[in-house]
């Protein structure tokens, strides 16, 4: 018979953000900016973009507004522009994964214990009055089914750190035949994966023709992590991005330039 026990699944997100910029007056030909400290958490996300984040200032206490997508912003740097020009935004992030599986299987049964999580980036314009008026490409161009798209509440955001991590056992049942008698065997065997990683991410980000004005360029992060368990095993799943900076140059394209 076998002992069954309930299973155990766990996702839970940390992570640390926020934005300082670098030069306080508006630049005509480039400017930067760099994170600080925002802390944010959501736990049990079982869909992104359905479990709010909750993020504040994590040495004044102050709430941290996220956008009503389930983005929050941790870099902007304001920027002059003249005549039709464009933005080169280069963000730069620290991100960081964790993923634990265990499953434990006694004959006769299969578990499977899964643990992901993920970290998604995209660049936003903003005008004098804190109004979104552009999404950067190539993210504005992104399509269902297009890979490095991540459909975020409505939206997309590119992906910057992901992974999936699937862990499963199976035993068959365990026969002893001696001479006419027929008897049976029972074991139980438990394996666990740990799997955790820090890494670093640069991607570019394009605002094509931007019209004349004083712009705000804000980077915006979304974080996921999901866990679940058939059988018998526990999972937990977290996503993190902290330490960044970022550079925005004012360039001009050829005449001709279009996405």
């Amino acid at each position: 018979m076998t002992n069954a026990k309930k299973p155990l699944g766990i996702a839970i997100l940390s992570l640390l953000v926020t934005g300082m910029a670098a030069a306080q007056t508006p630049s005509s030909k480039a400017t930067a900016a760099y994170t600080s400290a925002v802390g944010c958490t959501v736990s049990n996300a079982s869909n992104i973009g359905t479990a709010p984040l909750s993020c504040h200032d994590i040495f004044s206490g102050a709430a941290v507004a996220v956008t009503p997508d389930n983005f929050v912003p941790v870099m902007d740097a304001t920027v002059k522009v003249s005549n039709s020009t464009s933005l080169f935004v280069s963000p730069s992030m620290v991100t960081g994964l964790y993923t634990s599986t265990t499953t434990r299987t006694k004959t006769g049964s299969t578990s499977t214990a899964t643990a992901l999580g993920g970290v998604y980036e995209r660049a936003v314009l903003l005008d004098g009055a804190g109004n979104v008026v552009a999404t950067a490409y190539p993210v504005a161009a992104c399509e269902a089914g297009i890979l490095g798209c991540q459909p975020i509440g409505g939206a997309y955001g590119v992906t910057i750190d992901s992974r999936v991590q699937t862990l499963t056992q199976s035993l068959s049942d365990c026969v002893v035949t001696v001479g006419t008698t027929t008897g049976s065997c029972s074991f139980t065997s438990t394996i666990g994966l740990v799997l955790q990683t820090t890494s670093a991410h640069t991607y570019n980000f394009i605002f094509p023709n931007v019209g004349v004005g004083t712009y705000t360029v804000e980077i915006q992060m979304a974080v996921n992590s999901n866990a679940q368990v058939t059988g018998t095993g526990s999972a937990v799943g977290a996503a993190a991005f902290g330490l960044g900076s970022m550079t925005v140059d004012v360039v001009r394209l050829v005449h001709d330039f279009s996405f």
